[in-house]
Order: structure tokens, then C-alpha cells, then sequence
């Protein structure tokens, strides 16, 4: 078993710096048992950026109506009568994602956005800043908590995650200039000024696969498909956190990389430079 010191030393080595601004995804079991558990993770995690630094996390959330509302589906209304509304003070995160961000948003510390499906945690300085806006409708591209990460400076971490994993990536999907982007709707329960439920609906780019051709079940999505581009220019780092084969990213970097990725391959007109030299992302 593994110290928490261990895994700060390894996150140092692999290159988060004290100040950082850091986005986790970690897989739990490929780190293997650390002092601690989760909330050891964690803290070595809190550790390594230290107080001035910020750690967030994709929380989602474990009740989100998003599959029974989607592009119009009907809910039993006994069923939608009783489904909870959205309390970010509350709400559990979804363990698709990992039971590290549980951890982080149970920190009293800890600050979560107002989107219920597209949720994210963070902890540190930065959190209110990070977190608030996240309105229906910008999930995660403008004015998402994920492009203020990106304009902040953040860096992606997967902890023994896959390389489908780069949430951040959903962003440039979101903001390249390309035709054929796929959109959904659906309806999310909020608390209104009453304290009452009520049900929102949004419309949103497809996180399932932004254009038809990453959509296909069993295929690598867009997010992946660029994760691995980028991989191959080495502009990362890379190397091993406990027992985890670990990946971190510049989210500026890679952001810009998928943009003119996505340009480049599907766009209508020629992009002669790459964004990160010449466009604000």
C-alpha cells in the first residue's frame, strides 16, 4: 500500500506544480490501494497543488433525468412528479465518473455549479470563480465552468483514466467552427424561487459524439480520436502515479489542438495556422 506523501511526490514528478489549477479523472483501481482510499487520493492530490492551488472534478450527478427527457422523450408523470430537484448543496455525483469526485464534493470547502447533468466540483480558490455561472443550455462550451478552466490555465490530469477520459475536449467540440454538429434537447428538474421543483428545458451539443461519425457504438468518440492526435505530438507529460499509468495536459494546449483538429478535418474553409497561435481560446 502506497502513502499519500508517495502520491504527492509522483503527481510532483509528473509535473503539478503548487498553484496549479488541475482537472482530475482518475481511475481508483489502476492507482491500487492507497493510504487512505479515495480520500487519500484526494488529499495527495490537494497536497501537490497545494493551498494556493485548485483541484476540479466532472460530478455530474447520480439522478440526472437526462436519458428519460432526451430529444423529447416522455416521462411517466407519477415518476416526474417525484424526481428531486437539482440541489448542487446536495446532490450525489455520478459514479460513472469516478468516486473521486464524491470525495471532493464532500469537502466543506468544496463548491458545485448549477448545471445538473453537466455539474462540476471544485475545491480551492479558484472554485467560485470556476463554478458559478452554469446556466442550461451551456454545458460545457461558452460560458461553461470548463472555459473558464481553459482561460485560467488548467491542466488536465488522468489518473490511470482513459484517454476518452479529457472531458476539456468536449469544449473545443463545442467552439470549432465545423458543420454537422449534432444537438440535444432535454429537461432538467431546478429549484425555483419558491423552493418548488421545476423542469427547464435546454438544448446542447451531443457530448455522445458532436458529429454523426463518432457516434457509432463501439468506435472511438472525437474526444478520444484528438486525445490520441495529441498524444503523438509528445506536447504532454506523461508517467506513473502510484500504479496508474498517468497522462497531464495543458487544457489551453490541447484545446486549441482538438479546435484545429476538428477545423482541419470537417471544417468548410481552409485553417492556414494552428488556433493556439492566432485565436483567444
Amino acid at each position: 500500500m502506497r502513502g499519500k506523501a508517495t502520491i504527492t511526490a509522483d503527481l510532483r514528478r509528473l509535473g503539478l506544480q503548487p498553484g496549479d489549477l488541475v482537472m482530475v479523472h482518475a481511475s481508483l483501481k489502476a492507482l491500487g490501494p492507497v493510504e487512505g482510499g479515495a480520500a487519500g487520493v484526494a488529499q495527495a492530490l490537494m497536497d501537490a497543488v497545494g493551498r494556493g492551488g485548485t483541484v476540479m472534478g466532472y460530478a455530474s450527478w447520480d439522478r440526472s433525468p437526462y436519458e428519460e427527457t432526451l430529444n423529447g422523450a416522455r416521462m411517466d408523470e407519477d415518476l416526474r412528479r417525484a424526481w428531486p430537484a437539482f440541489d448542487p448543496r446536495t446532490a450525489g455525483t455520478y459514479r460513472g465518473f469516478g468516486l473521486l469526485n464524491q470525495l471532493l464534493a464532500e469537502l466543506p470547502a468544496a463548491r458545485r455549479s448549477a448545471h445538473p447533468d453537466a455539474s462540476m466540483v471544485a475545491v480551492g480558490p479558484l472554485a467560485q470563480t470556476l463554478v458559478e455561472p452554469h446556466r442550461l443550455g451551456q454545458a460545457l462550451g461558452e460560458g461553461s465552468p470548463l472555459e473558464r478552466f481553459v482561460r485560467l490555465g488548467g491542466k488536465t490530469l488522468l489518473l490511470g483514466a482513459p484517454l476518452d477520459a479529457v472531458t476539456v475536449l468536449h469544449y473545443a467540440e463545442a467552439i470549432a467552427d465545423i458543420p454537422g454538429k449534432r444537438r440535444v434537447s432535454y429537461k432538467m428538474p431546478v429549484l425555483g424561487p419558491d423552493g418548488r421543483t421545476v423542469w427547464e428545458a435546454a438544448t446542447d451539443f451531443d457530448s455522445n459524439g458532436i458529429l454523426d461519425c463518432f457516434a457509432v457504438e463501439g468506435q472511438p468518440d472525437a474526444v478520444e480520436t484528438i486525445a490520441r492526435a495529441y498524444v503523438q505530438t509528445g506536447r504532454h507529460r506523461e508517467g506513473v502515479v502510484g500504479a496508474a499509468h498517468c497522462h497531464l495536459f495543458d487544457a489551453r494546449d490541447i484545446v486549441a489542438f482538438g479546435v484545429d483538429w476538428l477545423e482541419r478535418q470537417f471544417g468548410s474553409v481552409a485553417y492556414p495556422q494552428m488556433r493556439r497561435d492566432g485565436r483567444d481560446i
